[in-house]
């Protein structure tokens, strides 16, 4: 047992999550202040999606090829250089549209590959560290619940302090932190599996042959194609109405507390007990998003939100887990990669279908139009059959 594995992967996991937050909020801002324009922020987020989403679809397969390790190491040193670039070219040329679209993609290219990569890496960090992997997933989803809560806001606290061109560095840095603390981690190798995969789409024919595959990558996707519309339009559009824009901060962070209380409670006390903690988890996603549908005050956003977050760290560790279990070895990355890249897609559809639903007509249609989508969703989540056996199971190195 290698006791510095555990301690380095997560800190390399805190390090990236915390940059991208980070640059989530340094990014907009920086465009703002050199174009002066609002539309453009949204235009080089939106740019940069349908890539970035492509990307993590081909980064499966070469995480597949060239190792777990080797990808997480050059995504993060290439997110790292494409942030940077932002700077650079800055001094050299002065920073434009054209070049914050170029640097955007270039950043998104390896942002979602990296991710997958360190996903993928919790099998060999379990073997190596003797950690179940229900504990390792569950430090995984508090440590973003925590760099969610806290990177924006300091990031906005650097962006008072310095120019922002110099909180760039600050965001190139955390990704360089974490390829060099995932480059030196002890990690010891896992068997790979014996039998060739000699069909190029054998990751997509191994999740159609399992339903409790499917499901749990439907979910995911459905997911993002619900949350996707209630944070980018519902929440701003609910408090710009109201004329307090501050409150929309304080909503988004409460979703973060919500990430960190469900990250405590799952590890207190739901380790052992999956069945049950799964079936909460699509509970307190269905509660909030009944909660928030009328879109009315204060207090039933941020509650509802509280109950996301809750949702969220306790269900998330879960599909981490069950898909590194029951995954082949072999095919890993590309059914993490296609989850995300799926992901990632589903989002921006999900925005432009809210965009359609609400034209002239109020919030709350959308609230409600999310609460129901998410009930059948929930329900056959919870009574499938086969996941049901799959999250029954636990594992010899998680007892």
């Amino acid at each position: 047992m290698r006791r510095t594995t555990l301690p380095l992967y997560l800190t390399a996991s805190a390090a990236s999550l915390f940059g991208n937050a980070a640059i989530n909020i340094v990014l907009p801002w920086l465009v703002l202040e050199r174009t002066h324009d609002p539309s453009l922020a949204g235009t080089v987020a939106a740019v940069s999606a349908v890539p970035s989403a492509l990307a993590a679809l081909g980064g499966g397969h070469l995480i597949d090829r060239f190792g777990r390790r080797r990808m997480s190491v050059l995504a993060d040193v290439g997110s790292a250089v494409a942030v940077a670039g932002l700077a650079v070219v800055d001094r050299l040329a002065g920073l434009d549209l054209t070049w914050f679209i170029v640097l955007g993609i270039a950043g998104a290219l390896f942002d979602l590959p990296g991710m997958t990569a360190r996903e993928t890496l919790m099998a060999n960090v379990a073997h190596t560290s003797g950690k179940g992997l229900d504990v390792i997933a569950g430090w995984r989803q508090g440590i973003f619940g925590v760099s969610f809560l806290l990177g924006p806001a300091i990031a906005g606290l650097l962006l008072t302090l310095m120019p922002s061109i110099q909180v760039v560095w600050v965001t190139a840095a955390c990704s360089l932190v974490a390829a060099l603390l995932i480059g030196v981690m002890p990690l010891d190798s896992i068997p790979e599996d014996p039998s060739p995969d000699e069909n190029p789409l054998g990751a997509l024919a191994t999740v159609r042959a399992s339903r409790p595959m499917t499901l749990l990558i439907v979910l995911n996707v459905v997911s993002m194609l619900l949350v996707a519309p209630l944070l980018a339009v519902l929440l701003p559009a609910h408090f710009q109405s109201m004329g307090q824009p501050q409150r929309l901060g304080l909503t988004m962070s409460a979703f973060a507390v919500g990430t960190v209380l469900g990250g405590g409670l799952y590890a207190a006390a739901l380790l052992k007990r999956r069945q049950f903690a799964w079936v909460l988890g699509n509970v307190l996603f269905l509660a909030s998003f009944i909660v928030l549908a009328p879109m009315t005050g204060f207090w039933l956003p941020v509650l509802g939100m509280v109950l996301a977050g809750i949702g969220q760290s306790v269900q998330g560790p879960i599909v981490s887990v069950l898909l590194t279990e029951n995954v082949p070895e072999r095919l890993r990355g590309r059914i993490f990669g296609l989850m995300t890249s799926l992901s990632a897609l589903a989002s921006p559809i999900g925005l432009g279908l809210m965009a359609v639903l609400l034209h002239g007509r109020p919030l709350a249609v959308g609230g409600w139009m999310l609460a129901i989508c998410w009930l059948p969703v929930a329900v056959w989540a919870c009574v499938s059959p086969g996941l049901r056996d799959w999250l029954g199971e636990c594992r010899a190195d998680d007892q």
